[in-house]
């Protein structure tokens, strides 16, 4: 497959914004708050440099590569999902009550509705392999968008500013998996048959990507803005688990002074 100057101008911008996003991420030591989004993104540059052999020096175990990387990268992107719901939904490092059902509940029913959105598009491509790619790819968009959305709303009442890291970790990935979302319905109608028409989409998704990763940079480069204060309902909520911890501890403590 020949690459054009404009393929490689992409790669280079991709790979030079996630190297960056990277340092930033280790140098601010934002890998505290974030170890699996840091890991995704590291993961993402050994990736670039992976593909960017093979693609030059063997390009027949490409496809191979490709699903091999494919198959970290989502699991990485499914711990990612979790990642960004511990921190919304923990604020205290115990989960808000009814929220851990909540999220488990939308994820299922977001998977139900991603599974058949992705099985009811028929890619019009040669390959049935081909064919399966676009739509995991379609799948784990949908699947993503939704949990996020899912996610950025519970940040919202619990009182997160828009300003706030996770929240512009959520916002970037909500914008990227929602034009991959757009790419891979367009590559389900158009297929592989037209190669610059492919391509040309795939261009699309980088520059997507490369959005969302300039975002980033900037988002984790400056510091964080204080969390509004959390509304009366949650307060009270958090006072009365700590007096129940309390309350449970001299429980415990009263039982082994009795033994």
């Amino acid at each position: 497959m020949k690459v054009s100057l404009l393929d490689n101008a992409l790669w280079a911008a991709s790979f030079a914004g996630t190297f960056i996003l990277f340092v930033v991420l280790l140098l601010y030591r934002r890998w505290q708050q974030f170890p699996v989004f840091t890991t995704l993104i590291g993961y993402y540059v050994v990736e670039n440099i992976i593909g960017f052999l093979v693609i030059r020096y063997d390009p027949h175990l490409y496809a191979t590569v490709y699903w091999i990387t494919f198959a970290f990268d989502f699991l990485l992107q499914v711990a990612l999902i979790i990642e960004v719901a511990r921190v919304v939904l923990r604020p205290t490092g115990t989960w808000v009550r009814d929220a851990r059902a909540s999220f488990l509940i939308s994820g299922i029913v977001g998977a139900f509705i991603a599974a058949g959105l992705t099985f009811a598009v028929h890619p019009s491509v040669p390959k049935t392999i081909d064919a399966w790619g676009i739509r995991a790819y379609l799948f784990t968009s949908l699947i993503f968008c939704e949990l996020f959305l899912v996610t950025m709303f519970s940040a919202q009442k619990l009182g997160l500013v828009w300003k706030n890291h996770v929240m512009r970790l959520g916002q970037g990935l909500t914008a990227w998996a929602l034009i991959s979302a757009m790419v891979d319905v367009a590559h389900s109608y158009y297929g592989t048959a037209h190669l610059q028409d492919f391509k040309t989409l795939e261009h699309v998704r980088t520059l997507a990507y490369i959005g969302a990763v300039i975002y980033w940079i900037a988002a984790f480069w400056l510091p964080e803005p204080e969390r509004r204060e959390l509304p009366e309902e949650m307060q009270k909520y958090l006072v009365a688990l700590h007096a129940k911890v309390q309350y449970d501890s001299t429980q415990v403590s009263s039982a082994q002074n009795l033994r």
